[in-house]
C-alpha cells in the first residue's frame, strides 16, 4: 500500500467502541482502524455486525444512516446472528467473498464487526447540541473489531493464535478495498448521494445560523427591555422617542439629493 495508509492496531480492555460490548459483557478486544487517501478507496459503505444492534447503529452512525440499507444475508454463508448493511449489493457481493465469509463463520466467537466507509463522519449529533462547526470532515476509513474470548484471562500467545485468521482476513480485505472499483452506474449514484448529503448539511447549517442570529437579536431586545425598566418615567419617554425616530428613519424612503448647477 501507499504511504498515505495509516494503520493502527489497539488491544484494550476498555472496549466501548466495539459493537457487541453494547449487548454482552466486556472482553479484551482488538480494533484495527485504517485511514485511506482519496485515491486509495472508491465509494464504499459496508458493515457486517451483530443483527441485534443493526437497526440502532444504522440510525446513529451517520454514513450508515445516509447511504446503507440492509442486504439479505441468505446468499452469504454467514452466521445467522450477523447482519449486513451496504450502499450497493455490488459492494457486498465483491467484498464478502466465500473465503471471507468462511473465515468469519469459523471464528464467530472472535469476530465482532467490520465497517468500511468512504464518507465516515462519526455518530449523529443531537439537534439540540449540533452546530455547523461540529460535524467532522468525512474520511475514508476501514475498521475491524474482534473480541478475544476468555474475558481477559488468555495469554498473549493464545490471543495471537485465536485472532490470526481474522487478522489475515483484515489484511486481505484492505487489499480488496484498495483494488475495488464501482461500476459506472453505481459510481454516478454514489456521487449523487454524497452531493445530496452535503446540500442537506449546508441547508441545515444555514437554518441553524439564522436561528442563532435570531436568538441573539431576541437576547439584545430582552436586555434592552430590562434596562428601560430600570429608568425613571422621563428617561423612558426620551429613550422611546429616540428609538421611534430611528425606526422612522430606517423605514422611510431614501431620497437621493441631486446638485444642479445654475447660471
Amino acid at each position: 500500500f501507499k504511504n498515505s495508509w495509516a494503520l493502527k492496531a489497539v488491544v484494550s480492555t476498555q472496549s466501548t467502541g466495539v459493537l457487541s460490548q453494547i449487548f454482552k459483557p466486556q472482553s479484551d478486544t482488538i480494533t484495527i482502524t485504517t485511514y485511506l487517501s482519496p485515491e486509495d478507496m472508491d465509494s464504499v459503505v459496508l458493515a457486517v455486525m451483530p443483527r441485534k444492534g443493526l437497526k440502532r447503529l444504522q440510525q446513529e452512525v451517520q454514513d450508515l444512516a445516509h447511504f446503507a440499507t440492509e442486504k439479505k444475508a441468505d446468499k452469504f454463508d454467514l452466521p445467522h446472528q450477523l447482519g449486513i448493511l451496504a450502499e450497493f449489493s455490488e459492494v457486498s457481493n465483491e467484498l464478502l467473498s466465500v473465503p471471507v465469509c468462511k473465515t468469519i463463520s469459523e471464528n464467530i466467537d472472535v469476530f465482532d464487526s467490520i465497517h468500511f466507509s468512504d464518507y465516515y463522519t462519526g455518530f449523529k449529533i443531537s439537534q439540540e447540541s449540533q452546530t455547523e462547526t461540529e460535524r467532522p470532515k468525512p474520511v475514508k476509513r476501514l475498521i475491524f473489531n474482534f473480541v478475544i474470548p476468555g474475558h481477559g484471562k488468555r495469554t498473549k500467545s493464545s490471543i495471537m493464535e485465536t485472532t490470526e485468521p481474522l487478522l489475515r482476513m483484515a489484511l486481505h480485505m484492505m487489499t480488496k478495498v484498495h483494488k475495488f472499483k464501482l461500476s459506472k452506474e453505481n459510481k454516478n449514484k454514489a456521487e449523487k448521494h454524497r452531493i445530496q448529503v452535503e446540500e442537506e448539511y449546508l441547508k441545515q447549517t444555514h437554518a441553524q445560523r439564522q436561528e442563532a442570529a435570531q436568538a441573539r437579536r431576541d437576547e439584545r431586545k430582552r436586555m434592552e427591555k430590562e434596562k428601560i425598566q430600570e429608568l425613571d418615567p422621563e428617561a423612558q419617554r426620551r429613550y422611546e422617542e429616540r428609538e421611534y425616530k430611528k425606526s422612522m428613519r430606517r423605514s422611510g424612503p431614501r431620497v437621493k439629493q441631486l446638485k444642479v448647477k445654475t447660471g
